[in-house]
């Protein structure tokens, strides 16, 4: 059961990413789990799942694969491929960037979710070849994730094959955490063809339609992944500075427990400040002066005006003294950062349920429900953990620091 889905279904708090990564018990209609080998154990009951050593050479040798998976996929797999030159042509002619390809690999991944959204179905099952276009696009998702990331950094990457499968074979995509993948070489590599390669339009996709609401629903999903993207940047880019860099001399933990799981954390953060996203990368499909609000935001420029508030309520918290980190030093620069970094909280989750709204209207879903957005989309903040054991109160329902407190009041604090 997905929980994802019952709450868009009803009356929860939801959104489409939640839901598209919300489905480890659903089934296509020829009784194979979505999720595969990922699936919850009751929805692979009674379903082949024959395993082999991995026979190619590579980082995938005699590592495990799904065989039976892939017989399925070898079914439908000119259509999944069909329906991604496609999708690329119609969105965007022979001109496609990384965005569009982006999008691309996101509205196969999301072919599940938007059939059970959009025929208000919580039980399934989705069509096999809808489930097919999902498993191919998996493993392109976590490669386009790595892309966009390098991309939000100033990279420059040629929009090519060639560059996406020196990405693929970079970050080891082709083996997962339990598995290898079980497609060929030359599959892979067709596949890529036909997400990014214009020569192959003539081959796949010259009588394939795409509706517009098709098209809107993944170039606003995959807007969200790549602002997810420039968010989790400078998230790491503040955590970082509060156990590393230029706070972490000075903050005071109450108890051992707490002073061990502040140096665990900052040792796996790496002894090198990470690189800032470059605001020229935003997306261009972003207006104007979105684009230069976040500018500001990711490089801590805001104007001083806008943090007004934030900024008298946390010099106030961090004058108190029985918060579960005491900082010492420099007060008032510690409270425009953390400032700056709520302020810049706020701004983009904002601008990603603007665009949630945007898809509620496409699929003709009310917008009075609640938003809850999934992780992949707003990766979950590293540094807000700590912001709030310093300053003493988690995160509230309007964005500032006005929940519960987080101040000593014994052990349970510290696993929030």
């Amino acid at each position: 059961m997905s929980r994802s889905l019952q709450d868009a279904l009803g009356d929860g708090a939801w959104s489409v990413s939640a839901v598209m990564f919300d489905l480890n018990a659903m089934h296509d209609d020829e009784g194979r789990p979505i999720s595969e080998r990922r699936a919850d154990a009751m929805a692979r009951v009674g379903v082949e799942m024959e395993m082999k050593k991995c026979p190619f050479s590579g980082i995938r040798h005699d590592k495990w694969m799904n065989v039976s998976a892939l017989t399925q996929i070898a079914n439908y797999y000119n259509d999944a491929l069909a329906e991604l030159s496609a999708f690329r042509y119609h969105a965007a002619g022979k001109n496609a960037s990384w965005d569009d390809i982006l999008a691309g690999v996101i509205d196969q991944l999301a072919g599940p979710a938007i059939y059970l959204l959009q025929n208000r179905n919580s039980e399934g099952p989705v069509p096999a070849k809808v489930a097919v276009g999902h498993k191919l696009a998996a493993g392109m998702f976590g490669v386009s994730c790595e892309l966009q990331e390098r991309l939000a950094l100033g990279s420059d990457v040629p929009v090519s094959v060639d560059s996406f499968m020196e990405l693929i074979d970079e970050t080891g995509a082709l083996v997962g955490a339990s598995e290898a993948c079980a497609g060929s070489l030359s599959m892979i590599r067709k596949a890529c063809s036909a997400l990014i390669d214009r020569k192959t339009e003539e081959q796949f996709e010259a009588k394939i339609e795409f509706d517009q609401t098709r098209l809107e629903i993944a170039r606003c999903l995959a807007l969200q992944v790549q602002l997810g993207t420039f968010w989790d940047l400078y998230d790491q880019v503040h955590l970082w500075d509060l156990l590393r860099g230029t706070y972490a001399e000075n903050l005071s933990p109450f108890n051992l427990f707490l002073e061990r799981k502040l140096d665990n954390t900052a040792d796996k953060l790496g002894k090198n400040a990470p690189s800032k996203p470059n605001p020229k990368a935003f997306p261009k499909s972003l207006n104007k002066k979105i684009r230069e609000q976040l500018a500001d935001a990711i490089h801590d420029s805001n104007d001083s005006e806008i943090l007004v508030h934030d900024l008298n309520s946390i010099q106030k918290m961090l004058k108190e003294t029985d918060n579960t980190i005491s900082l010492e030093g420099e007060i008032n620069k510690f409270a425009v950062t953390a400032a700056s970094y709520l302020h810049t909280y706020r701004l983009f989750e904002t601008e990603l349920s603007k665009i949630e709204f945007k898809l509620r209207k496409l699929l003709n879903f009310p917008e009075e429900q609640s938003i809850k957005l999934g992780s992949a989309v707003f990766p979950a903040a590293k540094a807000l953990h700590w912001y709030e054991l310093i300053l003493g109160r988690k995160l509230g329902d309007d964005g500032r620091l006005s929940g519960d407190s987080t101040k000593v009041r014994g052990a349970s604090v510290l696993n929030a």
